[in-house]
């Protein structure tokens, strides 16, 4: 009988020295603050997660941990900032010494946006013949054109980059008008651009095959890069990879300097 007695007492017992919710939720703010004063914010944003989703009715809990996520976003656009900052003087530096080998383009009556042409590829100096030009435009996107002159209309499709057995295809849009002769103009987006310009650069030791391609086998027409060609080449994609680092880091920039004036008044 004593034993049967004791045993709801027990039960009693152990349910009083249990933590209660409220206990238990303030216990992972504190958490959570240990491991933001720390540095681990990665490891208190999963903690802040699963305080949400474990104690759905602990509003001050809930209330104190938005607070410290609130932090969170302050502390890592700091640590964003002061990581662009230490990026992007040398970039810009390296674009600085770089861009002395182009020309910079734009008629204002027509364009919006200036370009940087390298100037072994300004379109005045390569008129009445095939070739590929590449410039970087003021928005720090990075154009590649596809240039044919012939005596018959091709529908340019597809331009195919190959050395040896190393091949690479790329699509455009493309553009044509008539003057005596026929000219085509097929213009890449930004990153099949920086993807066909890689493909030059990485072999520009080599001999680069150009093969343009229109809308019948009958219509296509190869010639080689010369060595002026890959050099200039070569240059346009590094001042383009520069500047889309370049755009990358401002952007982030931009998102952190917005957080921080946002997060700083809370």
């Amino acid at each position: 009988m004593k034993r049967l007695f004791f045993l709801p007492l027990l039960l009693l017992i152990f349910i009083a020295c249990q933590p209660t919710d409220e206990e238990r939720a303030q216990s992972m703010v504190s958490e959570v603050k240990t491991l933001v004063d720390n540095g681990q914010l990665q490891e208190a944003r999963i903690l802040i997660d699963s305080l949400h989703a474990t104690f759905p009715r602990q509003v001050e809990q809930r209330r104190a941990a938005k607070s410290l996520s609130d932090s969170i976003v302050y502390l890592e656009a700091q640590s964003t900032l002061a990581h662009v900052d230490t990026l992007l003087p040398p970039l810009l530096k390296q674009v600085d010494q770089l861009i002395k080998q182009f020309k910079y383009e734009k008629n204002d009556k027509y364009e919006s946006d200036g370009k940087y042409v390298h100037r072994l590829l300004v379109t005045n100096s390569n008129t009445a013949r095939n070739f590929i030009q590449a410039y970087v435009m003021d928005n720090r996107q990075t154009v590649v054109k596809s240039y044919y002159y012939g005596p018959k209309q091709m529908h340019q499709e597809t331009l195919l980059i190959s050395v040896g057995e190393v091949k690479a295809e790329f699509q455009g849009k493309n553009y044509h008008f008539h003057e005596g002769n026929h000219y085509e103009i097929m213009t890449l987006d930004n990153d099949n651009s920086l993807a066909l310009l890689n493909f030059i650069a990485t072999h520009a030791s080599l001999r680069v095959r150009v093969e343009g391609r229109g809308d019948t086998p009958s219509r296509n027409w190869v010639y080689y890069l010369n060595d002026k060609e890959k050099e200039a080449l070569t240059a346009t994609y590094r001042l383009g990879h520069l500047m889309n680092d370049i755009n990358r880091l401002e952007r982030m920039q931009a998102v952190a300097a917005v957080q921080i004036e946002r997060y700083s008044q809370k």
